[in-house]
């Protein structure tokens, strides 16, 4: 997502700057990239073309794969070998702000949950600017940069939202960004400007996985839609059949957000059907509430009143239950 992509290259720009050189790498192929629509725009702010960066499938990869790869984490803490499968490989540090999952790291770790991990990027540069550490400065387009992917994470930095902290408050009022509102008009706009993708599309702009006791577990985050919107969408059912069976999905969760944050959480059934007693927990926890208009067959559809759980929250909700 947009988090991963601005603090990956922010981080490389320094610790190129004030450590080694280090090239940013994005966990995607190259051909996804278009499907992340508030990546592409501030992409464009950086002045930085999709050909410049280092995807899976770049060329560059295949160069690394049988040496000893000094990695750096981003916006995730535990490295997962399926992305680059490296024969040998450090840990060199991890900047992130989900959970701790306890992975090994030999140098620099910062794992916090902030609201943005661009928040805690942009506090590496603040620290530097005050201390011995070789000069590393910001330009104003890399600024603006990390200022509209923290107001993306945090919604605006919205505390009711559940999302902010005062790291990311502080980190954004360091950044001297004008204009506040409008940036963040203008990023969410470009979020939410799904009108060209498909189902298909859809369902891999943005997902996680994680692997659990009944096997591989999605969760795409569509956003911009509410359920009726995306439900009626052409070749609905079909294209969900076909991205769960492109990806071996065992138990496909979707949730939506629409531009005036209403949620709607649906299980689409993989090789594994879930019942709705089975998830009673995950039920209160949300705040659910089964809908009743058009669902595919084995699809549970649900209203998520809960709004302050986003992904962050509802991945390692599922992950507990599904490993119990």
């Amino acid at each position: 997502d947009l988090d991963s992509v601005v603090s990956s290259i922010m981080y490389a720009y320094f610790l190129d700057a004030t450590v080694e050189p280090t090239s940013p790498v994005l966990c995607i192929p190259k051909k996804d990239i278009t499907l992340r629509t508030e990546v592409t725009f501030v992409l464009d702010m950086l002045g930085i073309s999709t050909d410049d960066l280092i995807y899976l499938d770049s060329a560059q990869i295949s160069g690394i794969q049988h040496k000893l790869t000094r990695l750096h984490l981003i916006d995730h803490n535990k490295y997962d070998n399926s992305y680059l499968k490296l024969q040998s490989y450090e840990i060199a540090s991890i900047v992130d702000h989900h959970d701790d999952e306890k992975g090994p790291c030999l140098g620099y770790k910062r794992v916090e949950r902030v609201g943005s991990c661009a928040s805690l990027i942009t506090s590496l540069f603040k620290k530097a600017q005050s201390s011995s550490t070789p000069a590393v400065s910001l330009t104003d387009e890399m600024r603006l940069c990390l200022a509209v992917t923290i107001l993306l994470d945090t919604v605006n930095l919205d505390f009711s939202k559940e999302r902010t902290t005062q790291v990311d408050v502080e980190m954004f009022e360091y950044l001297s960004v004008p204009d506040r509102e409008q940036l963040f008009e203008k990023v969410t706009r470009a979020k939410s400007d799904v009108s060209k993708l498909s189902v298909y599309d859809l369902l891999r702009k943005d997902s996680k996985h994680f692997s659990s006791k009944i096997g591989q577990v999605y969760i795409a985050s569509l956003f911009g839609l509410t359920w009726d919107e995306f439900s009626s969408m052409q070749n609905l059912v079909e294209e969900t059949k076909q991205y769960i069976s492109d990806h071996d999905i065992n138990v496909l969760i979707i949730m939506l957000r629409a531009d005036n944050f209403q949620l709607f959480l649906a299980v689409a059934q993989g090789t594994h059907l879930i019942s709705e007693d089975c998830i009673s927990d995950i039920t209160d926890k949300l705040e659910l509430v089964k809908l009743q208009d058009y669902r595919p067959e084995n699809w549970l559809v649900y209203k998520q009143l809960n709004v302050k759980c986003s992904r962050k929250v509802v991945l390692p909700l599922f992950k507990t239950w599904l490993n119990k």
